[in-house]
């Protein structure tokens, strides 16, 4: 073994690269590994089984194909706690399908999961299943295109983006030439950039009469992740067509919104624009309140798509205490002003986005006003 150890994930051992060899800055870099393994990405993973496996209980033969396999854990994971019993796990990296074939070998599970050597836009098309997991390092871009169009009727494309930087607006100019859409950098930069990132998704799909309904989509510190049902027809593209737009933002006065239009938008005034992006849900919250949690790994996990949960109202864009501080030279306590606001007969909910965040249906003038007092 020499250069690879045990590690557990949630109920599934694999052997995976001594990670401690590979530290910069105190840190682990999983990308100087002879095969990738993040381990900050478990909830990724535990969430992705749970989302698997809430799809399975209408789709119980779907076949899943995960390109990016890397040591294979998500496919064994897959296999083990989501119950798929057919995936195709693949990779262009020698040493990544060795180790993977090594960890499907150890769990005996041959019959149900298929390493194979290959790239992701030429598995993809080859493979045809009816879930696909995008989970490479940086960008799922190139790859969605091949995705969409081979997935099966109703299928269920997942992606992961780490590239966050790109998608909340550092760097607006590959933004444009990656997404094709210009993101907004500041304080509602989050959920624009998810945001953005379905909008991609939803005009790829586009392309090829398909439309998206996203089930679950989530910000979580170095990612976003999307999973989203694929629908085809022309009728359900033109119904995505009405879920995209613009989201608009005026610092001075605190004013935000979304504004319904692709791939013109007009009447936003003088305010700082973002678009196009997914203005549609976040998730489907029926789907989501039966995604049980199994175990304590699922649990934790699950604290997550809890925290969600309240970015599903149609409430557009949240708001940051911080923000707010600027305008009223100090910063209210968050708790005392969704107290306020819901006083007031007003909606207000924290987001998942962040921990000083929250979203409401009061006027911005209210918001100040109610701040005073927190």
């Amino acid at each position: 073994m020499g250069e690879y150890v045990t590690y557990r994930e949630c109920g599934v051992e694999f052997y995976a690269p001594d990670l401690s060899k590979y530290i910069a800055g105190g840190r682990v870099e999983p990308a100087w590994a002879p095969v990738f393994y993040n381990p900050a990405m478990v909830n990724n993973r535990t969430i992705s089984v749970m989302v698997v496996r809430g799809y399975l209980k209408e789709n119980e033969d779907a076949t899943l194909c995960e390109p990016f396999t890397g040591t294979g854990i998500r496919s064994l994971r897959y296999a083990v706690e989501a119950g798929v019993k057919k995936i195709i796990a693949g990779d262009i990296d020698d040493r990544a399908v060795e180790l993977a074939k090594m960890n499907v070998d150890r769990l005996g599970l041959r019959d149900v999961v298929e390493v194979v050597r290959d790239d992701a836009n030429a598995l993809i098309p080859r493979v045809r299943c009816d879930i696909i997991d995008i989970d490479p390092y940086g960008t799922p871009a190139p790859y969605l295109q091949a995705a969409l169009r081979y997935i099966k009727p109703n299928g269920l494309i997942c992606a992961t983006a780490t590239d966050l930087a790109v998608l909340q607006g550092s760097y607006p100019d590959k933004a444009v030439r990656r997404y094709g859409f210009k993101p907004m950098r500041g304080p509602i930069s989050r959920e624009v950039g998810l945001r953005g990132l379905l909008g991609f998704i939803a005009r790829e799909a586009l392309k090829n009469d398909r439309a998206i309904r996203p089930i679950l989509a989530y910000w979580e510190g170095h990612y976003f992740r999307v999973c989203a049902v694929v629908d085809r027809g022309r009728g359900e593209a033109r119904g995505n067509v009405r879920e995209l737009g613009y989201a608009y933002l005026n610092p001075g006065s605190l004013e935000r919104g979304f504004k319904r239009g692709y791939p013109y938008v007009r009447g936003v005034g003088n305010v700082e624009l973002a678009g196009p992006i997914w203005i549609g849900p976040l998730g489907d919250l029926d789907f989501i309140l039966n995604l049980n949690p199994l175990n304590d790994c699922e649990r934790r996990a699950f604290e997550i798509i809890d925290a969600l949960i309240n970015d599903l109202s149609p409430i557009p864009l949240y708001y940051l205490t911080s923000e707010v501080g600027r305008v009223i030279k100090h910063t209210p306590g968050l708790g005392r002003l969704i107290s306020l606001l819901r006083g007031m007969g007003y909606e207000a909910y924290r987001t998942h986005f962040s921990e000083v965040g929250f979203k409401t249906d009061a006027e911005p003038g209210v918001i100040i006003r109610l701040a005073k007092e927190a």
